[in-house]
């Protein structure tokens, strides 16, 4: 039976929801929240993320991951910062390092470091005693590395940053209001950590026992490293009222570190006894002979 004009333009009712049977898609106008196949929520899921990064404890696995959160690449150019000068440009500390300050690379680099000197600092003890059959290993030296460098990654930038804190006005800063004045303490620690980085190739040569050459590497090591160093912080240090006592105090405290490294792991000390004279021959001579005779 064909159907008439009035039958094609009546309007007919339709249910909202239909049962289908398959994957077809059913929409449900009723419920408060539609979702679509094949449609991820990623406004949501993002927005759950940065909900449980904020929530994070600090005693959490969570809270420090970020902190390790670089690639190679990142690793190793902030490794050839630190050790050539003028590589960095005048924005590196803002941009680069305060962005992301990492402590992947400051840890590996101590680590090794602490190592590096302590079994090279006994080889540069086994050269200095060479036929002596009683030398032995020291295991001290790891602990007394490990003293000394972590004490300097720590207490120098701690140091550092608090007095540039306590120096640093806020009257004194010409750029925008929502700009820090100093940077952070894990920025410090992470630009000191990679800054000793310079001293592992260093720790090996210095067990050559040539004085003039250990004291060349001090010399080449803390001012590549130290020159680096002060090339990155120096946007900050400048805005110091002492800013000239800030990078001497830098400079030194490099130059210190390197010159107690090669002076208490690597130089040879000066064993050299007192000369015998016939005098002092003559009395040794006879105390021996009076304890012979009174054991006699």
């Amino acid at each position: 039976m064909d159907a008439t004009a009035d039958d094609l333009l009546s309007f007919k009712e339709f249910p909202l929801i239909q049962e289908t049977s398959g994957t077809s898609a059913q929409i449900n106008i009723n419920s408060p929240q539609r979702t679509f196949p094949g449609i991820d929520n990623e406004d949501e899921e993002t927005a759950k993320g940065d909900t449980s990064a904020k929530s994070s404890s600090i005693f959490s696995f969570e809270y420090y991951q970020k902190f390790f959160d670089v690639d190679t690449m990142i690793v190793v150019d902030r490794i050839a910062t630190s050790m050539i000068p003028k590589r960095a440009p005048s924005n590196y500390l803002k941009l680069n390092i305060a962005t992301n300050p990492d402590l992947y690379g400051p840890i590996w680099i101590v680590l090794t470091l602490i190592f590096a000197i302590a079994i090279s600092g006994n080889m540069a003890s086994y050269l200095q005693n060479t036929g002596d059959h009683h030398w032995r290993y020291n295991f001290h030296l790891v602990s007394y590395s490990a003293t000394a460098i972590i004490l300097y990654t720590v207490l120098v930038p701690c140091a550092l940053w608090a007095f540039l804190k306590w120096s640093i006005q806020p009257d004194e800063l010409d750029d925008e209001e929502d700009e820090p004045l100093s940077p952070s303490l894990l920025s410090l620690v992470c630009i000191y950590g990679y800054s000793l980085a310079i001293y592992i190739p260093v720790s090996v040569l210095w067990t050559v026992q040539v004085s003039l050459i250990q004291w060349l590497l001090v010399i080449t090591g803390a001012f590549l490293s130290g020159f680096a160093l002060l090339t990155i912080l120096m946007p900050v240090v400048k805005k110091s009222r002492y800013s000239l006592f800030v990078v001497l105090a830098i400079e030194l405290a490099h130059f210190a570190l390197a010159a107690g490294f090669m002076l208490y792991f690597f130089h040879a000390p000066d064993t050299a006894g007192p000369v015998e004279t016939p005098l002092h021959k003559a009395a040794a001579s006879v105390v021996v002979n009076t304890t012979v005779h009174k054991s006699a």
